[in-house]
């Protein structure tokens, strides 16, 4: 009997464990193009209204900044390495892509597998901060932390960006 009692309660410790999963690896490298851009306004005592961008529109946001203030949805290109984040591609003639510019990014708060993180980069004295909502072999989909075109009045704006893995 007493076998039994030490074995219900050696089952019971097993099963009782809480499973540990390790953060998911992120694969940001490649290179994408911005398939749709869905720009979210909220007003803060109102609901929010959504527009959505599709290959061949071109998105303007003049209270935005580099680079995602205009972009020819379908057309611009972006490309990731393990540190280096470009844009403005352009072809060297023999195959190869030269990168105009190009700026170092960090990936922060990348804890678990529920919270991918964030990326991080600077661009001429501003601090770009995108969210990574996923990554999936085949794409990469990043949101904005926000933008208030009117110092903390009027609308919040959240950028939604949908990249497709077009290179290695």
């Amino acid at each position: 009997m007493k076998k039994i009692v030490f074995l219900l309660l050696i089952g019971n410790l097993f099963y009782s464990c809480e499973v540990y999963q390790e953060p998911t690896l992120l694969s940001l490298s490649g290179e994408y193009v911005i398939d749709r851009i869905t720009l979210q306004s909220t007003e803060n005592t109102s609901g929010s209204t959504d527009l959505v961008f599709n290959p061949g529109d071109h998105y303007v946001n003049a209270n935005d900044i580099f680079p995602i203030d205009d972009v020819y949805v379908g057309f611009t290109r972006w490309h990731l390495d393990y540190s280096v984040i470009s844009f403005f591609p352009i072809s060297n003639g023999s195959g190869g892509t030269r990168w105009q510019r190009q700026y170092f990014y960090q990936v922060i708060n990348h804890n678990s597998i529920y919270d991918l993180g964030y990326i991080k980069f600077q661009v001429n004295g501003s601090v770009r901060i995108f969210k990574i909502l996923s990554d999936e072999a085949e794409s990469l989909t990043l949101r904005t932390t926000g933008l208030w075109p009117y110092s903390n009045v009027g609308p919040n704006q959240l950028v939604t960006l949908k990249l497709t893995r077009i290179g290695p």
